[in-house]
């Protein structure tokens, strides 16, 4: 019986190495319209953080919907400022995917704060008037705030 405790302990120990990212993430790349996703409108990262049961880590992640707020939106351009309302330069630009979802696992300098803004395939242009200083845009928008809408 002590014989097999050591071989099953070892396995055990690596399904959860393999199961476990233990603080680590992986890169999952960025949204683009060519990318699909899930959870349209859900708190991307409720899950997709170092210890969560999400694949990947999203340091930004949140959903774009059309200007009535009702469909999610793919393709849309989601830029990062420096500053409010563009000024600052830009400092990321993302897209959303086929499901209207946002999201990178590029590493996100947030510093004092970024300013988001969402802009239409016509270039009208949503700039949110607050700093963010975490990518977790549905714990907000679609809960206590407004959804993320084109203009």
């Amino acid at each position: 019986m002590l014989q097999k405790q050591p071989a099953i302990l070892c396995m055990a120990m690596t399904l959860c190495i393999a199961a476990c990212k233990h603080g680590k993430c992986e890169d999952g790349g960025s949204s683009s319209a060519s990318r699909s996703s899930h959870n349209a409108g859900q708190n991307c990262r409720s899950c997709h953080h170092p210890d969560g049961p999400g694949g990947v880590c999203w340091n930004i992640g949140g959903t774009v919907y059309n200007s009535q707020g009702q469909q999610p939106v793919a393709g849309v351009q989601v830029r990062l400022f420096g500053a409010a309302q563009g000024a600052g330069g830009v400092r990321y630009q993302l897209q959303t995917d086929a499901n209207g979802n946002v999201y990178t696992s590029e590493n996100i300098t947030f510093g004092s704060g970024l300013f988001p803004a969402v802009i239409s395939a016509s270039g009208d242009t949503a700039f949110m008037t607050e700093a963010i200083s975490d990518g977790a845009c549905n714990r907000c928008h679609g809960q206590s705030t407004e959804r993320i809408k084109l203009p």
